[in-house]
């Protein structure tokens, strides 16, 4: 069984490794996690056979930004992280929490829909709904521009416009399909519209 310390010692290493910013390090886990958590546990009652499969959750959950695109190839990442979870994890578990990762993200799943993953398909909603929610974060998206290079006004404006034409759409485009991520959302969506309205009022004002 893999540890969370050894979770996060291991994003931390791949962090400073690959110059993952904080929108996607060791805080990104950390939230993916809670809600991975949250997830499961209402899950739990209906699909009980998920508390065999915690050790994929949390792993998924904590590490799937190790072998995000943004930072370097997915297969780079991918390979790290298998050679980390060798001694941690089963034949079996390793095998899925790969296959988690490699398929869970929003354009992924766009272009090629949800896998076909058997007794761990609902493992695979799990983690791919936690990063989801935590996407709802309007001032993680302006720190991740900012990361990029881009100023604070370009950042505003470039996170506003995916919000309009993505997170704000994912009921709509029933990518949320657990009760708890669709009730979840509506709450993180205000929440998001918020930091939006109070961005929109500092930039007027001071820039």
């Amino acid at each position: 069984m893999v540890s969370l310390n050894q979770l996060f010692a291991f994003v931390l290493t791949m962090s400073k490794k690959y110059n993952i910013d904080s929108s996607h390090s060791e805080m990104h886990s950390m939230a993916v996690l809670r809600y991975a958590d949250e997830l499961y546990r209402s899950q739990f009652n209906m699909f009980p056979y998920l508390k065999d499969q915690t050790n994929v959750i949390y792993s998924a959950a904590v590490l799937h930004d190790m072998c995000d695109k943004k930072y370097m190839t997915q297969s780079e990442g991918i390979k790290e992280i298998d050679e980390f979870l060798q001694d941690k994890l089963n034949k079996d578990e390793l095998f899925y929490t790969k296959q988690i990762m490699e398929t869970m993200s929003y354009s992924t799943v766009k272009k090629n829909g949800y896998p076909e993953l058997g007794d761990y398909e609902m493992a695979y909603h799990v983690v791919r709904e936690a990063d989801l929610l935590c996407s709802y974060d309007f001032d993680r998206c302006i720190t991740f521009k900012l990361n990029q290079g881009m100023p604070l006004t370009d950042a505003y404006h470039d996170a506003l416009e995916l919000f309009h034409n993505r997170v704000f759409n994912y009921n709509t485009d029933k990518l949320l399909i657990s009760d708890y991520a669709m009730k979840e959302s509506h709450h993180l969506n205000l929440n998001a519209l918020k930091q939006i309205n109070t961005w929109h009022n500092i930039i007027k004002i001071r820039i």
